[in-house]
């Protein structure tokens, strides 16, 4: 009898181990299971390393050439160019008035005299690369996209945005004229972790 009661009370005991234990495994999984959905959310996700430099390329210094309508603008309240120039076949003007007839490779010294840099042009009509009007996301995703970006890849498109002596005319643009706020170095910089990042858009 003694003996029928000892072996009551092992599988007694072994099932309230059991028991126990299999109450506790819920517990223990819950405790160490994956993050809270967003937990782990980034700048890389909602595009804010663009917007951080972004404001440069809606400067007059920039958006002058990157405006909508077949022609240049001027100043920093962005009218139309004078002597009414236009955007011509290649970009680089009309045959009577090509960009190079009044703009060299350098700024000319004197207040309001033309300004220059390598290459002085518009972006050609077959691909125009406008950004006037358009939201951060649009701006992002067509500075990338190589059918409007005249076929860079994401290096290229980084390459020009921060060494292009046309592009760096910006930050120099001659006297009577305002340059673009942001230090170019720090414009450098937020370009390159955006790069680093996989160049994040904005999605509005």
């Amino acid at each position: 009898m003694k003996r029928c009661y000892a072996i009551v009370w092992f599988f007694a005991a072994m099932l309230m181990v059991c028991s126990t234990g299999w109450n506790l495994l819920p517990f223990s999984v819950a405790a160490v299971g994956p993050p809270a959905a967003g937990k782990n959310a980034t700048d890389k996700d909602n595009g804010a390393l663009f917007t951080a430099f972004v404001s440069v390329l809606r400067n007059p210094r920039c958006m002058n050439c990157h405006s909508s309508g077949d022609f240049p603008r001027q100043g920093d309240d962005s009218h139309p160019h004078t002597m009414n120039v236009k955007r011509g076949p290649t970009g680089f003007g009309l045959t009577a008035e090509h960009c190079s007839t009044c703009h060299q490779d350098h700024n000319l010294a004197g207040a309001h005299l033309p300004p220059g840099a390598p290459g002085w042009r518009l972006p050609p009509p077959s691909m125009p690369m406008i950004w006037q009007g358009l939201t951060d996301a649009q701006i992002c995703e067509s500075i990338k996209d190589p059918k409007q970006n005249r076929g860079r890849n994401l290096d290229q498109l980084v390459e020009h945005l921060t060494e292009d002596k046309l592009v760096m005319w910006g930050w120099n643009p001659g006297e009577g004229r305002t340059p673009i706020p942001m230090p170019h170095a720090e414009f450098l910089a937020k370009v390159k972790q955006w790069q680093a990042a996989g160049a994040p858009c904005p999605t509005t």
